[in-house]
């Protein structure tokens, strides 16, 4: 009876444990963990104090990632993709996270030595994190343009590391008595690390010193300017895109020319909305229309509220003259929201003459609806009272 009324009083617990469970900020709180016990076991006071909990925690990271492993695998299997999973990079994560210290154990290496693949785990973070897809897709667009600076880079690295060694080897044999060695001189000066163990003395070695580290700065300078302007253009590429989805799911945007949706979507702002926030009262004059990029909105209508995700749209009306809001609109979760505002949309159709006749039909439709609803009501509540 009692371990009955144990599970009873478990099991409402149970679901959103699950949902914990599965979630990114689960694996992300085991990673964090894991790592954190990983350092603290190579400190010997540590593991002479505590190396068994330590260990403990280890394995049951180790088991967690497994487990997690083994469920992304589940349902790559059930879709028919297990070998794409498997032989994708989320995959081999998996596989490389699970198996490295087991396996390194069972070699014979010693455990503070092996428990160090544990580090492989921080990986993950690559699972969880779109950008990195994103980052991956800048680096192919943009490889010819790396490509460049990096030959660019070489250049600079061998011909000043051949003139250095010419200029100081007699000067400081010891420190510039090979090419490898002024090699290693370069790549320190052109990444302007700057460690100071190899210095020129001579004064043509300080004037090829100091030019080499302009070039570094010039050429890291425009590696990062490549990364960063191909990432910008991805994310408009990415955001253009959803917008483009959104704004073509509307009804009576549906007919309009590819042109035309773009010249929407350039019009469109974006607002970022907290969790349990109010976006339309009922009653209240409405002079926008809303898409959902992201997140969740309630509209309180009846008989029973509706839910809307990503990808739909709410407060139209306002864009066909029916400016009184009919409902309140909440968000049930931070959400993303993309806005269109009336004046801008009345500028728009200006330029397209067939919208707006196409509008103003519907217009009158829905507002004459609106105003047979608002009638019944208006009978209804009379009858009742």
């Amino acid at each position: 009876m009692v371990f009955a009324a144990i599970v009873k009083s478990v099991i409402p617990y149970a679901a959103p444990i699950r949902r914990f469970g599965a979630s990114s900020m689960a694996r992300l709180s085991v990673l964090v963990l894991g790592l954190a016990a990983l350092s603290a076991y190579t400190v010997p006071d540590l593991q002479r104090a505590a190396g068994d909990w330590l260990a403990a925690c280890l394995w049951c990271c180790l088991g967690y990632f497994a487990i997690d492993g083994m469920l992304r695998a589940n349902l790559a299997m059930r879709t028919g993709t297990l070998w794409a999973h498997i032989c994708s990079i989320s995959g081999l994560i998996d596989i490389v996270s699970v198996v490295a210290v087991p396996i390194a154990l069972l070699c014979g290496v010693p455990s503070a030595t092996a428990w160090l693949l544990a580090s492989l785990w921080v990986l993950k973070l690559a699972q969880d994190s779109p950008g990195f897809a994103q980052l991956q897709r800048v680096f192919v667009v943009e490889a010819k343009a790396l490509a460049s600076v990096f030959a660019l880079f070489l250049i600079v690295l061998v011909l000043s590391s051949a003139a250095m060694f010419v200029i100081e080897r007699h000067a400081q044999p010891t420190a510039f008595n090979s090419m490898p060695q002024a090699l290693w001189w370069a790549v320190v000066t052109l990444t302007t690390t700057g460690y100071g163990d190899k210095v020129p003395i001579t004064d043509l070695g300080r004037l090829l010193g100091g030019f080499v580290m302009i070039c570094g700065i010039a050429t890291f300078g425009l590696s990062t300017g490549i990364l960063a302007t191909g990432f910008a253009a991805e994310t408009r590429r990415r955001n253009f895109i959803r917008t483009w989805d959104l704004v073509s799911k509307v009804p009576f945007f549906q007919s309009l020319d590819p042109a035309a949706i773009t010249e929407i979507t350039h019009l469109l702002r974006l607002l970022e909305i907290p969790e349990r926030t109010a976006i339309i009262r009922r009653g209240k004059i409405g002079d926008c229309m809303y898409f959902i990029a992201a997140g969740e909105v309630q509209v309180d209508v009846k008989p029973e509220p509706v839910r809307l995700g990503a990808g739909a749209f709410f407060g139209e009306l306002a864009l066909l003259g029916d400016s009184v809001r009919s409902a309140n609109v909440t968000t049930t979760m931070p959400s993303t929201l993309l806005i269109l505002d009336l004046a801008d949309f009345r500028t728009f159709t200006a330029n397209h003459p067939d919208l707006k006749r196409a509008i103003d039909a519907e217009a009158q439709r829905r507002m004459h609806e609106n105003q047979e609803m608002r009638e019944r009501q208006r009978v209804g509540g009379s009858s009742t009272g």
